[in-house]
Order: C-alpha cells, then sequence, then structure tokens
C-alpha cells in the first residue's frame, strides 16, 4: 500500500506525498527497531534475574557447606597438631587413651575439596554471562580459579596419608572406609610417626586456609546478588 501511494505520488511529481511517505517508512522501521530492542532487553533482564536467583541458591549452599567444612577441617587440623604436642612431650602413654583414640582417628581425613560453580559452567557454555554486572562476573572467576588452583591439595593431602606407613603400623582402624574408627594404638610406635604427621599437618593447614579464601569469596558473590549484582 505504501509503495503504491509512492509511485502514485512519483508519477503525479507530488513531493511532497513521495517525502511524507517515505518520512512514515522510516518512522515505522525506527519504531519497530526500538520495540525490538525494548523487548530483547526485557527478555535479558527477566533471564538476568533467573541467573542472579540461581546464583544466590547455588551459592548458599556453597556457604553452608564451606562453613561446616571450615569447621571440621579445624578439628582435622588441631587432632593433628594434639597428637604432635603429645609425642614431643613424650606424653603419648600418659595421654588418655580414648582422647588419643578420637585425635588419631580425626587426623586421618582430609575433608572434601569445595566444588565449582554449576551455574557459572553454564553460562560460560551458553554465552549468558554478560548478562551480569561486570563486578559479579569478576568474582564468579575469581571463585571458579581459586578452586582450580587449589584443586591438587587434595589428591596431595590423601596420597601423603596413604603413603605413611609409620602411622598406619602405629595404629588399627576398623576398616580402610572408615578411619574414624580408631580400636588402638602402639604408644611406643606412634612417636615414630611424627615427621609424618609434620607433613600432614601442613597439608591441613594449607586445605584449611583454601576453604576459608572460598567461604569468604561465596560471601563476597552472596553479598553482590543481593545488592542486584553489585552494579556495572
Amino acid at each position: 500500500m505504501i509503495l503504491q501511494n509512492i509511485a502514485r505520488a512519483i508519477r503525479e511529481q507530488n513531493y511532497y506525498a513521495v517525502a511524507m511517505e517515505f518520512i512514515i517508512v522510516l518512522a515505522g522501521v525506527v519504531i519497530g527497531f526500538q520495540v525490538n530492542g525494548w523487548n530483547e532487553r526485557r527478555h535479558e533482564a527477566v533471564r538476568a534475574a533467573e541467573l542472579l536467583e540461581r546464583i544466590e541458591e547455588e551459592f548458599r549452599t556453597f556457604e553452608t557447606v564451606l562453613t561446616r567444612s571450615e569447621r571440621i577441617h579445624v578439628e582435622y587440623e588441631q587432632a593433628t597438631e594434639n597428637v604432635i604436642h603429645a609425642i614431643r612431650q613424650d606424653a603419648v602413654a600418659t595421654t588418655d587413651r580414648q582422647q588419643m583414640m578420637e585425635w588419631l582417628g580425626l587426623l586421618r581425613h582430609v575433608g572434601r575439596p569445595p566444588t565449582r560453580s554449576a551455574v557459572y559452567a553454564e553460562m560460560i557454555s551458553s554465552g549468558e554471562l554478560s548478562l551480569l554486572p561486570a563486578e559479579l562476573r569478576t568474582e564468579l572467576s575469581r571463585f571458579d580459579q581459586q578452586i582450580e588452583r587449589n584443586e591438587y591439595l587434595w589428591p596431595e593431602a590423601a596420597s601423603h596419608l596413604t603413603s605413611a606407613s609409620a602411622l598406619w603400623d602405629a595404629v588399627e582402624y576398623t576398616s580402610l572406609n572408615d578411619p574414624r574408627r580408631v580400636t588402638g594404638f602402639d604408644p611406643e610406635r606412634v612417636p615414630l610417626a611424627e615427621s609424618e604427621l609434620e607433613a600432614l599437618v601442613i597439608y591441613q593447614g594449607a586445605l584449611r586456609f583454601t576453604i576459608t579464601a572460598t567461604l569468604e569469596s561465596a560471601r563476597d558473590i552472596l553479598t553482590m546478588v543481593e545488592d542486584g549484582g553489585g552494579g556495572d
């Protein structure tokens, strides 16, 4: 219809009408682009809100798990330090036997490494990370890199434990799958594991530090999410 009107106006040399028709066409195109852009921005805003909600839910879980993990790792590290102290004080045999068995059970644990964010990985894969504010993107990346950098610590610590032959010789456990259950120990052999325990407590301290740093990063992300993503 518009093309017909333009053609008719040209034949009639009605250039004013031609100009008006062109203006109408251009206005329609501009308005169409604006509507499409508004719809796209609205869709992105809705999707960003959904992603923020999922991030908050996931990192609330991270906060709970990491808080518990931090507390447990302090117990592991403290148990190892207690046994080392008893060895250095020549007090393994005189320490309450049940207490010593509890320490020896606890020190055989290294826990589990923090997991990476599934929502972050999904956003990277789908290309939706750009929907989030820059500050939040940066912190999510930092959280992911921190876990990646420290993943080697857990297998290293576990490997040290499994190769701690002096400790295995000194302590009796119910099973390999339940190392917390100590049934007995040899007070004369436990001191022979001092060097193994000293190396272990270094690993445990590094693991605890990593968990604490990861927990702080998770809480920073939650704060940003609560503030709407931290702004851009």
